[in-house]
């Protein structure tokens, strides 16, 4: 509860000062970018994930901006006994019993069993941005702000099957994937970042970013239970367009 007033004042925050501010179209922004994260949850081992999205500011003081961002996240991960933190009723309750009995009844069957997760991200996020100006070209621009963030986890078990004839020595392969339901939410997070950027002429400038990015605990609808970690550390690379 505390988390959400917390986010809840930081966008009302920004919102009330966009009502007061001067609101001029400063830059339109693409970048690509990776993310780490530095603490895993529900025995997750290994997570990371590449995407890319855009970024619109808005000259509302000297050397301030507000900054709305979105974008897309593909995360892979990996989990220790994943299908039975997915809670996949149908493979637990029926599907592994079917492939135990085919395997104990055919000694030249052999299945290989592989789990695979990936996770889709889509944050919409509203910051303020500093622009601290070091000689013509190179600029430092800190960033601070929150969000919502919309998820989707996929898993899919890839089957590989084997059949082996003695007559003649012949090994027939076949392989499937088999999708379980989908699993969704939408948590809060806060982030804050410091971006680098060179400008090239009137028009373009390029600049790297790295960030951290922190989602709250919620409970209920916001799908905070199944979500696989709790931070991030980011790297983004833009191209700016000055307006």
């Amino acid at each position: 509860m505390k988390n959400k007033i917390f986010l809840t004042l930081i966008v009302s925050s920004l919102l009330q000062i966009s009502l007061y501010a001067q609101f001029k179209l400063s830059s339109v922004s693409f970048y690509t970018d990776y993310s780490y994260p530095l603490s895993k949850r529900l025995k997750v081992t290994k997570i990371d994930a590449v995407g890319g999205g855009a970024e619109i500011d808005f000259s509302i003081f000297k050397n301030i901006y507000l900054a709305f961002t979105t974008g897309y996240s593909l995360f892979s991960l990996q989990q220790e006994d994943a299908i039975k933190q997915w809670n996949w009723r149908f493979y637990t309750e029926r599907y592994a019993g079917i492939i135990r009995d085919n395997l104990r009844a055919d000694s030249t069957l052999a299945a290989y069993l592989n789990p695979i997760q990936k996770m889709d991200l889509i944050p919409v996020q509203i910051s303020v941005k500093g622009n601290f100006k070091i000689n013509n070209s190179f600029f430092i621009k800190p960033q601070i702000g929150g969000g919502i963030n919309f998820y989707t986890r996929r898993l899919y078990l890839e089957e590989v099957w084997r059949k082996k004839f003695s007559e003649p020595d012949y090994t027939f392969e076949y392989s499937y994937r088999n999708f379980a339901t989908n699993k969704y939410g939408n948590p809060l997070a806060l982030f804050g970042s410091v971006e680098f950027d060179y400008q090239l002429n009137e028009i373009f400038v390029i600049g790297t970013a790295f960030g951290y990015k922190y989602f709250l605990k919620t409970k209920g609808k916001f799908g905070y239970d199944q979500f696989p970690i709790n931070d991030y550390f980011n790297f983004k690379v833009y191209l700016s367009f000055l307006y």
